[in-house]
């Protein structure tokens, strides 16, 4: 695994250095308005170094115009857009922007027909984390361009454009918190709701930790996303990465890499009493 192609997320701007006390210089800076999910996000004025910006809003035609008129004026330390919302592309391509971009929707990338077919038009995609390391390598094995690999991150379930806490503290008079570990009782699972003033976020409670390597002229990015943890848990993991030491962790799952996200469900008889 080439630490050279690390890409992190960063949520603090210390852990740039942080980053480059590890020798990782490509950062990924969530984008002020345009990126939910994160409790912090960067203005452009905020980011001096050379870097891509994240946009996982879904935009409607206001935001639209307002993200037109950011980009028109962008700077030249910005390489280039990990995003969603595929109206960018044509936004990019009608502002002749010369920068690249790679297409993030979380759980649409997973066959190399489509892939291709979105390649056409972005450099490069991210890869979705509902499916297998066995069909990553099939998919990285017959796409045009490398893509970018998800080793390490919360995983999204569900992004909502209303302010699900704010409207549950109104409606329950509980305190407000920007950040709730919430428990889906049916399957005993746990949720991080994670809310902005443009939406919230909805993440599996645990870190997906793909410890995988793969041929690298097939891979553009490695993404670390270490959302919500704190700069010693970034050092640590960047540390333990970088040196190949990095071990599964309690807080950390490997997701579908190693089965299928398809089931078969098993009837479930209750003894009689």
């Amino acid at each position: 695994m080439d630490k050279n192609k690390f890409l992190v997320t960063i949520t603090d701007l210390k852990q740039i250095e942080i980053c480059k006390k590890a020798r990782i210089t490509n950062f990924l800076f969530p984008l002020k308005d345009y990126c939910v999910g994160y409790p912090s996000s960067f203005l452009l004025s905020e980011i001096k170094e050379p870097a891509y910006l994240y946009l996982n809003r879904i935009l409607d035609n206001k935001t639209y115009e307002e993200l037109r008129n950011i980009l028109k004026n962008l700077p030249n330390n910005i390489k280039g857009l990990v995003f969603e919302d595929l109206g960018i592309i044509t936004l990019v391509k009608e502002l002749n922007l010369q920068i690249e971009l790679i297409l993030y929707q979380t759980h649409f990338a997973t066959n190399y027909q489509s892939i291709n077919e979105n390649l056409s038009f972005v450099n490069s995609v991210v890869i979705s984390t509902d499916i297998t390391k066995k069909e990553i390598e099939k998919i990285l094995s017959h796409t045009t361009k490398p893509l970018v690999y998800v080793l390490y991150s919360l995983i999204p379930a569900m992004y909502s454009r209303r302010t699900l806490l704010t409207n549950f503290e109104t409606e329950f008079q509980t305190d407000k918190k920007n950040v709730v570990t919430l428990e889906e009782k049916t399957s005993i699972n746990n949720f991080i709701a994670v809310e902005s003033e443009h939406g919230t976020m909805l993440y599996h409670d645990k870190y997906l930790n793909g410890m995988d390597s793969f041929d690298d002229s097939k891979i553009k990015f490695y993404l670390i996303n270490p959302v919500l943890c704190s700069n010693d848990k970034v050092e640590s993991i960047l540390n333990d990465y970088c040196n190949g030491t990095k071990k599964l962790e309690l807080d950390e799952n490997r997701g579908f890499l190693d089965q299928e996200t398809i089931y078969r469900l098993k009837e479930v008889r209750r003894a009689e009493n």
